[in-house]
């Protein structure tokens, strides 16, 4: 894979903390993101249904780095609601009741502070590659000389050097999907927000996806919430793992893990990584979990 010489060899050990979601700022700064008792119901028809009910998280700013926060649950859980929460996306913003802070602030709408990345390939059709990754740096009002050479810059640092005159429609899912995050980081976003990005991606070439993300968040020190409905994905990717319960939509934990070191392929063959899947398969579906405990996700 592409990117596997990026990660150290040397293996870590795969042990989780397990523990109540947490709810209070511990920094100095204000916290990148909180949650505090928010609630979302969605009209239908004569009837109200609730996507997500009083969640409340906290997330720290933490000093020259970021936390990768990968968010498992079963579909229907308001795991998207809460991504689109943070990125002012509307039908879900505004929340019925509660707040969404950034950096202390309420969200009052998108902005260039959050950038987001979804699962279906949203490059501009009649764009060029090249004109997909500067189109959000354009709209910025940077000149053509400084957006272009930057555009490139990230062109190369997702492994698509060479391809920068294709239009989406000659490239392959994962290479659409690297343009998307291309773009979406070209604007140094603080906080990226990421709903099942590899979700339609062929094993091998989410593989190399993860290992990219897990090089340029390095890199960026940005803060990234992170959808899938993969367990081994979330456990491979996330500094914190919070689980979701539906009916409605809930947090009601989270579990530390330590930072990657090795590809995920690798990861994946040890018996500590495999008991953390299995931990998580267990607090995701419960009783069921040992039915489905032949398969990784």
């Amino acid at each position: 894979m592409a990117d596997t010489e990026a990660l150290k060899s040397t293996p870590k050990d795969w042990t989780p903390e397990v523990g109540a979601v947490e709810t209070v700022p511990h920094g100095p700064k204000p916290p990148v993101v909180q949650f505090k008792q928010v609630t979302k119901r969605f009209r239908q028809g004569s009837q109200w249904s609730t996507a997500i009910e009083d969640v409340t998280f906290v997330v720290d700013d933490l000093p020259e780095a970021g936390e990768l926060i990968t968010i498992l649950g079963p579909s229907g859980c308001g795991k998207s609601t809460v991504l689109r929460l943070i990125a002012g996306l509307q039908p879900q913003f505004p929340p019925t009741s509660g707040e969404v802070l950034v950096f202390g602030k309420p969200v009052a709408g998108p902005g260039p502070d959050r950038g987001m990345v979804f699962q279906d390939y949203s490059s501009y059709p009649n764009r060029t590659v090249l004109g997909n990754v500067e189109f959000g740096l354009e709209m910025q009002g940077m000149a053509k000389k400084e957006r272009r050479e930057l555009a490139r810059t990230w062109i190369e640092k997702v492994g698509l050097g060479g391809h920068e005159t294709k239009y989406p429609h000659e490239l392959s899912g994962g290479m659409r999907q690297r343009v998307a995050i291309a773009r979406s980081l070209a604007l140094h976003p603080r906080i990226i927000l990421m709903d099942e990005p590899f979700g339609a991606l062929d094993p091998e070439t989410r593989y190399s996806m993860q290992e990219t993300l897990i090089r340029l968040w390095r890199e960026l020190h940005a803060t990234i919430f992170f959808v899938t409905h993969s367990i081994s994905e979330a456990a491979y990717l996330g500094d914190r793992v919070y689980i979701m319960k539906s009916g409605p939509g809930r947090l009601v934990e989270e579990i530390k893990l330590p930072r990657p070191d090795e590809s995920p392929l690798a990861v994946e063959s040890r018996n500590d990584f495999r008991e953390v899947v299995a931990l998580l398969k267990e607090k995701v579906h419960g009783g069921s979990a040992k039915k489905r405990s032949g398969t990784s996700d």
